[in-house]
């Protein structure tokens, strides 16, 4: 699926970083917790994705920042096996 096909109105929003694009998708989970999970784009080609992950939160506006944080990380990784 392309970047484009992804986003919605109920989405978060996409952010850039370091020449990916990371699109935020947590995800619901029991008793009211959300799950990290997000999107990694490179060149609308999605080069990565996690979701349902083992973390949660109480809040979808966390999940959000620590799926972004994650994400982060996992770029730096990719970044640093192309150096």
């Amino acid at each position: 699926m392309s970047l484009t096909e992804q986003h919605t109105d109920d989405a978060p929003a996409s952010v850039a970083y370091r020449g990916y694009t990371i699109v935020p998708q947590p995800s619901p989970g029991h008793d009211d917790l959300w799950h990290d999970g997000y999107q990694i784009f490179k060149a609308g080609v999605e080069v990565g994705s996690r979701t349902n992950t083992e973390s949660v939160h109480a809040s979808r506006e966390t999940a959000i920042d620590s799926s972004l944080d994650f994400a982060r990380i996992e770029i730096d990784n990719l970044v640093a096996l192309t150096e």
